[in-house]
């Protein structure tokens, strides 16, 4: 099985400066919500509402995305579904 990537995000709420940082190794949206989901390092899942946060990804976030395009180009090309961990 190929080696993950973790990239890291950074976020805040909407109105403060602070900014927090995690890293993680998967993200996406709840289909039909505007809440955001992540899954961090550690396997944790964590959900928020993208009205109230703001977002900033690491470049690593695009090796991520080309890495799961692959494996789904490789698995659309052999039939097979690649597993997802």
């Amino acid at each position: 099985m190929a080696k993950r990537i973790a990239y890291k995000v950074s976020y805040k709420r909407v109105g403060s400066w602070l900014w927090k940082t995690r890293f993680i190794y998967e993200d996406g949206i709840i289909e039909g919500t505007d809440i955001r989901f992540f899954i961090d390092t550690k396997e944790r899942r964590w959900e928020v509402p993208l009205s109230q946060i703001e977002l900033r990804f690491s470049p690593e976030r695009v090796e991520a995305i080309e890495e799961l395009n692959r494996k789904n180009r490789e698995s659309a090309q052999t039939g097979m579904v690649p597993p997802v961990r």
